[in-house]
Formats: structure tokens, C-alpha cells, sequence
């Protein structure tokens, strides 16, 4: 065989050992791309404390001058330091109004204590909720339902005949009271009312004749005098009242014959209502006219004088008879004014005793009838839902029931918490009305007048201090988180190893603007004096602008978002406490999405406000299994490059071999 075709042949076997080769490899990482799991880190979600910070840098300043501001605004109504008076950090130097306030936090107040109302009243409903049902409850719910029961029953049975009986009894009974009269023109007892006017219409006709009798046997007119000395004595002091008696008698006489005819018409029994009235309207205005010619009688007698014939006995007894005859006359008026309303009382007892009737026929008519339908019905759903209630307190509160009245509880927890929050807040504004001193110094002005407002940032005070103070530029975000009165940490370029701290001092109103960058100088003032430390010299400030303790948190690494939402990622039944040396847990299951809502953040821990719980596992970091796939595939991807080169490599070789 010639070298050429020996080398040829070599060099094809090279080459497809090179592709056997390569297949090979390809199938061992696809192999173990295919077994291979992702792994994660997990981390416990705890309590913390967060501490955000804002840092800046400046220089030391030499002006140991401070503006001391308001942070509220309103009307001042204290002053309390003069230009020049020394004072230590924390004096009051100002008062501002402090009325809206104060209302602010007594309505706070007031909702606090409702709240606590509302909440005491949700977990005594809870408790009675999760309780077993008293006796007496039990009792009265079976009373509930046997009553529905003998309701049922008595329907379905119908009427006894007890109740027949007494029901024909009181129909019977209402009938007698509406009874007509034998004339047939009016009830019984109104045609009785009416008998009885007669009588009594008699009776007043009888006053009348003895009145004017009485009178005659003074006066004379009709018959001779009872006392013939009364002719010439009666009335002679006074004549008008003799004139007057006489024209009244003949008036009382007239009206006693009208009514004398009238009355002397009536039946005893069954007589006309329109004649009896008649008669009544006569019989009173006779006497109405009795009574005045009574009252001028007495007069004449007033004014009659004693005389040898006619003695003061004979005259008070005249007066006497006249005095019990207006006595008469005045009861008799009175009696025909309450006959009236005895009639209209009967014509009322009457209609009273037709409404009786027709009850008392009603209700024998239900008696007699079937039971009706719709009552059978609702007594049955009475008996139902009777049954049902008992059943219930028997089976004790449903899931459902404590979810509820744990539900309830729950917001009027959350109710409170928000009610307590906003009194915290409140009480915590209330210190905005009071302008206090950020530190030992002295008033160098007043810029505040009692009495006149101030607005809120404005200068109240300004103040000279002898601590050192730094001036630090912030930008418009950081400045806005930054107030008088937050604790700093300054450092040195100078000093090195040198750190102290501090409080802001002053935060300028005003912007400085350079290049189109908005800043906004803050003053420190320092809390340690250090001689090292220069004016002009170069500062590092670190501001503390929130400190959250005690709240749930989780590393940053593990909050994620999607779409403006914030989650993390959990995996089921597993936990740290499931890794391997490294640290990490190996798992083929798909990670959970939990939605949560996040608190601050201080580059290192988020807190979780909602969404977790303390103690939950979530992911902090993933190596996935796309990874090593990514590797094996690169490595496919190489070694399929070098199979290429491989090939041309041995095609190379063997030409070489050729050579």
C-alpha cells in the first residue's frame, strides 16, 4: 500500500475518533445539565432595627450665628427670653397658639377611648360567640319553639267548643247593649236618656212656679203681699232695683208660660227628641230670666228699711226664701246642661256598643271558619325557624360565625392602633407650638412679636452659640428628609480617627442653585468641642433622618418588584436549616411569588409592613440550573467550535503525517 493512502487512511480514523469523542462529551453534560437542580440562599425574616441616613459633606464654618425657627404656624402668644439672656439647649424661647392643637388632641383622645369601647364590645361578642349556650337561653329558645308548636297545633285543631261558646256569649252579650227601643226610633239606652229629660224638665218647671210665687208674695203683682208692710217699706232705698224686679217678673212669667206649655206636652215615655229639646230650650231660658228677677229681688230686699210693721226677721227671712230659690234655679240650669251631655254620652256608649258587637261577631265567624292557609304556613315556618334556632345554639358557633366575630376584632384592633397613632401624632405636634433652644447660647435677636403671627419655617429666634458648627450641602431629595433637631455623625478628612456628633441646627429655607443643581445648606451644630478641629476644614456628615426598631425586615436582596408590585420569593416545606455546606438549598420546586408592601430601607434590610410574617424562609439569592446548562452548553458550543478545529487539526496532522 502507498504512504498517501495509509496516511489517508489514518487520518479519517482520527477524525472520527475526534467526532466520537465529541459525541461523547456531549451527551455526559447534557446528561448532567438534565439532573441538575437549582440552588438557593434562604433567609429567616426577623425583627430589626432600621436606621436610614442621609450623608453630605461640607466644611466647617466660622459663623457660630443660628436662625431659630417655628415648625408651626400661628399667632404668638408667648415670649419668654430677651435679646441677650443666656440660655440652655431645650428652654422654651416662644409659644405659639397651641387652641387647634389642643382640640386636635382631645378629639383624639375621644376616639381613642371609642375605640377602646368598640373593641371591648367586639371580643365580648367574640367570647360569645365561642361559648357554650347558657341554661336560660336554651330554656327560653325551647319555650320559643314548643309555643310554635301549640300555635300549630291549635290552627290545625280549630276551635274548641269552649271557645265556641264563649265566643256566642259575648256576641250575645254586645247584642243587648245596642238593643232598640220599643218605638223602634233609637237605641234603648238614649230613648231612657231621653225619658229621664222629661222628668227632670218637670222638676225645673216646679222651681220656676215656686220662684215666682216667692216673688209674688214681695212684690204684689199677681196677689196680695205675704207682708202688707212690703207695699209701702220694699226697696225705699233704692227704686231702681223695686222698677227692675217688677219688669223681670213679668219677663219670667212670659217665659215660665212658654215653657209651662211645652213641658205640660211631653210624654213620660217615648217622647219626639225634637220636643223634649224644645221643651229644654224653653224651660232654660225661663230659668235664665228666674235668676235675674231672683237677683233683683234680693237687691230690693238689700234696700228695704225696717218699720214698726215689718220687723229685720221678717225681712231676713224673705231673703232667705229668695237666696234658696237662686240656689234652686242655678242647680236646675246646671242639670239640663248635663242632661245634654248625658244624651251625647249615650248616642257615644251606643256607637262603643255596635263596635263591640261586630268584634264579638267577627271573632265567633273566625272561630267557625277552617284555618286559613296563610296562617297554616307562617305557623309552620314559625315552628321552622324556631327549630332551627335551637338546633344552632345546640351545634355551637359555625367556622364562619367565629371568622366573623374574629374579624371584628381584628379591625377594631387595627381601628385602635390607627386611632392611638394619630393621638401619638397629635401629642407629638403639640411640641411644634413650643420654640425651644437647640443648644446652649445666647439671644442675639427676636424676630418674633406677641401677638402677631408666624408662619410655620419662619425665624422666631437667632441665636449665638459658642460650639462649632458645620455647614453641609444637601440635595433637594435628601434635604427634604432632614429637620432641626436630628442626631449626625461628622467625620474628619483632616482628622483622622475623629468622630463626633451632632445635631441639625438650622435648614435654610432657601435653595442655592449651581450648574442647574438644587441644594439646600444645613447646619450642624456639634456636640463635642474638639481644638484639633479648624474652621474651613473638610466634613462628612451622616444624618440619621428615621429609626424604625422592632420591625419585621428582610434583605434587600430578596424584595423584589414587577409592574410597580413589591415580592419576594418563597419555597414550601423548606428551609434553611435544609442546606449544604455552602449555605444552600437544592430544589427543583418553581418558587412562590408573595406579594408584600415595604416599609423604609437602609441599603441593607427592607421592612416588610404586610405580606409575612416574622420566622418565614425567603430567597436571597438563586443559582440556577441554567447556569451549568449555560456552562454545558458553552462547553457543547466550545467543543463543538474544537471539533472543528479538532477536525482541521487532524486533517492538519495528517498532512503532517503526509509530510
Amino acid at each position: 500500500m502507498k504512504l498517501k493512502e495509509i496516511m489517508g487512511k489514518k487520518t479519517f480514523v482520527i477524525g472520527g475518533l475526534a467526532v466520537i469523542a465529541l459525541g461523547g462529551g456531549f451527551w455526559f453534560y447534557s446528561a448532567r445539565a438534565s439532573k441538575a437542580e437549582t440552588r438557593y440562599a434562604l433567609t429567616a425574616t426577623s425583627k430589626n432595627t432600621i436606621v436610614t441616613t442621609v450623608d453630605g459633606t461640607g466644611q466647617v464654618s466660622g459663623d457660630r450665628q443660628l436662625d431659630v425657627k417655628s415648625k408651626a404656624g400661628g399667632e404668638v402668644t408667648k415670649i419668654l427670653v430677651k435679646v441677650g439672656d443666656k440660655v440652655t439647649k431645650g428652654t422654651q424661647l416662644i409659644e405659639v397658639d397651641r387652641t387647634e392643637a389642643l382640640k386636635t388632641i382631645r378629639d383624639a383622645s375621644q376616639s381613642v377611648n371609642d375605640a377602646k369601647l368598640s373593641l371591648d364590645n367586639a371580643r365580648l361578642q367574640l367570647a360569645k360567640t365561642q361559648a357554650d349556650p347558657d341554661a336560660v337561653t336554651l330554656a327560653q329558645t325551647q319555650n320559643s319553639l314548643n309555643q310554635a308548636k301549640r300555635n300549630l297545633a291549635d290552627l290545625q285543631k280549630g276551635a274548641d267548643e269552649f271557645d265556641l261558646q264563649q265566643a256566642k256569649d259575648d256576641v250575645e252579650n254586645a247584642k243587648k247593649n245596642i238593643e232598640m227601643s220599643a218605638d223602634g226610633t233609637m237605641p234603648q239606652n238614649v230613648r231612657d236618656t231621653y225619658d229621664q229629660y222629661v222628668l227632670s224638665l218637670q222638676s225645673a218647671y216646679q222651681t220656676l212656679s215656686k220662684s215666682l210665687s216667692d216673688a209674688n208674695n214681695i212684690l204684689g203683682i199677681d196677689g196680695p203681699r205675704s207682708i202688707a208692710a212690703l207695699d209701702r217699706m220694699f226697696s225705699i232705698l233704692d227704686d231702681s232695683a223695686k222698677y227692675k224686679s217688677m219688669d223681670t217678673y213679668s219677663a219670667t212669667k212670659t217665659s215660665m208660660e212658654t215653657a209651662e206649655d211645652k213641658v205640660n206636652s211631653l210624654a213620660l215615655t217615648n217622647e219626639k227628641p225634637d220636643n223634649i229639646e224644645a221643651a229644654a230650650e224653653a224651660v232654660s231660658d225661663a230659668l235664665n230670666q228666674a235668676n235675674v228677677m231672683l237677683r233683683n229681688v234680693s237687691d230690693g230686699l238689700q234696700a228695704t228699711m225696717v218699720s214698726s210693721d215689718l220687723s229685720q226677721s221678717q225681712i231676713d227671712s224673705l231673703k232667705s226664701s229668695i237666696q234658696s230659690d237662686q240656689a234652686n234655679v242655678n242647680s236646675k240650669i246646671t242639670a239640663i246642661l248635663n242632661q245634654d251631655q248625658t244624651i251625647r254620652q249615650a248616642y257615644d256608649s251606643y256607637d262603643s256598643s255596635v263596635n263591640t258587637y261586630n268584634r264579638a261577631v267577627l271573632a265567633l265567624e273566625k272561630l267557625q271558619a277552617p284555618p286559613d292557609a296563610s296562617q297554616l304556613t307562617t305557623a309552620e315556618e314559625k315552628v321552622k325557624e324556631a327549630q332551627a334556632q335551637l338546633d344552632k345554639l345546640l351545634a355551637g358557633p359555625t367556622a364562619i360565625d367565629l371568622k366573623l366575630s374574629q374579624n371584628s376584632v381584628d379591625q377594631r384592633v387595627s381601628a385602635l392602633s390607627a386611632a392611638q397613632n394619630k393621638l401619638s401624632d397629635a401629642q407629638k405636634a403639640l411640641t411644634d407650638y413650643s420654640v425651644v433652644a437647640p443648644f446652649d447660647g445666647v439671644i442675639g435677636s427676636l424676630t418674633a412679636q406677641p401677638n402677631v403671627d408666624i408662619s410655620a419655617g419662619g425665624t422666631a429666634v437667632t441665636m449665638i452659640t459658642n460650639q462649632k458648627i458645620a455647614t453641609v450641602a444637601l440635595n433637594e431629595v435628601d434635604a427634604a428628609k432632614v429637620a432641626v433637631g436630628q442626631k449626625a455623625t461628622l467625620t474628619f478628612d483632616a482628622i483622622e480617627g475623629l468622630s463626633i456628633t451632632g445635631e441639625v441646627a438650622e435648614v435654610s429655607p432657601l435653595a442655592t442653585v449651581s450648574q442647574g443643581v438644587v441644594s439646600y445648606n444645613v447646619k450642624i451644630a456639634f456636640d463635642t468641642q474638639d481644638d484639633r478641629i479648624k474652621s474651613g476644614m473638610s466634613v462628612s456628615t451622616s444624618i440619621v433622618t428615621e429609626v424604625k426598631a422592632d420591625v419585621l425586615t428582610v434583605p434587600n436582596s430578596a424584595v423584589k418588584s414587577q409592574s410597580g408590585q413589591y415580592y419576594v420569593q418563597t419555597l414550601a416545606n423548606t428551609s434553611s436549616t435544609n442546606a449544604n455546606s455552602s449555605g444552600l438549598v437544592t430544589s427543583n420546586q418553581t418558587p412562590v411569588n408573595v406579594p408584600v408592601t415595604t416599609g423604609v430601607t437602609n441599603g441593607t434590610l427592607t421592612e416588610i409592613t404586610s405580606g409575612l410574617k416574622e420566622g418565614d424562609q425567603v430567597i436571597t439569592q438563586t443559582i440556577k440550573s441554567t447556569s451549568q446548562s449555560s456552562s454545558t452548553a458553552s462547553s457543547q458550543s466550545s467543543l463543538l467550535k474544537m471539533g472543528g478545529a479538532t477536525t482541521g487539526a487532524a486533517r492538519a496532522g495528517g498532512a503532517m503525517m503526509m509530510r
